[in-house]
């Protein structure tokens, strides 16, 4: 389920795929939704910590964030996102920019996050 601008509690930001992303910026956004977090059941794009994904050629840069500073996993959830996106053909490097703004919170999770959370026994 890959997550729009609509679909997530950050309508009024810009974060996600815009109406206007051709196919291989779909496809990137695609395939980070399949990349999950590795403390709950429920992707990145999902628990909006990817903000922008920026191509360039082969050259991709995904400008993301964290929900706390200095989660131990740091290092995993950026060598996830980069290994799932070397997956995509036309991809030759990935870059990650870590951002802090705006800060994350759970009101921007989606609407799917917050099911699948729920199922999990998550409060949400």
């Amino acid at each position: 389920m890959s997550a729009n601008a609509a679909d997530v509690g950050t309508a009024g930001l810009d974060i996600g795929p815009g109406d206007d992303a051709d196919e291989f910026e779909q496809e990137l956004w695609d395939t980070l939704d399949t990349v999950p977090d590795p403390h709950i059941p429920v992707s990145l794009v999902d628990m909006a910590m990817i903000y922008d994904v920026e191509a360039e050629g082969g050259d991709v840069t995904v400008t993301m964030t964290y929900p706390c500073m200095g989660c131990p996993a740091y290092d995993m959830i950026q060598h996830d996102v980069q290994a799932a996106l070397r997956t995509v053909r036309g991809v030759t490097d990935v870059d990650i920019e870590i951002t802090w703004d705006p800060v994350w919170s759970k009101d921007m999770l989606t609407e799917h996050a917050r099911e699948e959370l729920r199922e999990a026994g998550v409060g949400v």
